[in-house]
C-alpha cells in the first residue's frame, strides 16, 4: 500500500483536484520518501482511473492510473491499482500504456479477477485514446492547476 500527503485544491465537475508540492512525503511497505517535483492529480469516485499530472523537468507527463473505482475514506482516498498506466510525455507527444508486465503477472498469479483485468485493459486502451486526440477538457485543466501551484 502506497500513501501520498496531497492536499485538495478544489473540487468540481470533473472530481476532486489534490496537489503534492516537492517535498511532499509519501510511503510505502518497503520504502518512503519525499516527491521529488510538485503534482496534481484528478480523482473521482465515478472512473476506474486516477489521472496524475508530473512537473518533471527531464519528462513532464500525464500518467493515469487505471484502478477499481476509487473510494474516499475518512483518511483521504484509496484506490487499488490494476497496474496498466496510460501516458502522454509533453515533450514529444508520445503516448504509451506502461506496466503490461506487471499487468500479466498480476492475471497470470491471480492476483486481479478477470473482470479486473477487462476493466484495466479496455480502460487503459480508452484513456490512451482519450490522451493522443487531446480533445478532454481535463488534460488542459490539470497543467493550468500545476501551474498555478509554482
Amino acid at each position: 500500500m502506497f500513501w501520498f500527503d496531497l492536499e485538495q485544491l478544489l473540487q468540481d465537475r470533473d472530481g476532486t483536484w489534490l496537489r503534492g508540492r516537492s517535498g511532499s512525503p509519501w510511503g510505502a511497505p518497503h520504502d518512503r520518501g519525499v516527491l521529488a517535483v510538485p503534482v496534481v492529480v484528478l480523482i473521482a469516485p465515478s472512473r476506474p482511473w486516477v489521472a496524475w499530472w508530473v512537473d518533471d523537468p527531464a519528462d513532464r507527463r500525464l500518467e493515469i492510473d487505471v484502478c477499481v473505482p476509487p473510494t474516499r475514506t475518512e483518511a483521504g482516498w484509496r484506490y487499488i491499482d490494476l497496474e496498466l498506466d496510460p501516458v502522454l510525455h509533453e515533450q514529444d507527444s508520445r503516448v504509451e500504456i506502461e506496466d503490461w508486465d506487471e499487468y500479466e503477472q498480476a492475471r497470470h498469479d491471480g492476483w486481479m479477477s478477470p473482470d479486473d483485468a477487462k476493466l484495466a485493459r479496455c480502460t487503459a486502451e480508452d484513456l490512451a485514446r482519450v490522451l493522443r486526440r487531446r480533445d478532454e477538457p481535463w488534460p488542459k485543466r490539470g497543467w493550468q492547476l500545476l501551474a498555478q501551484q509554482m
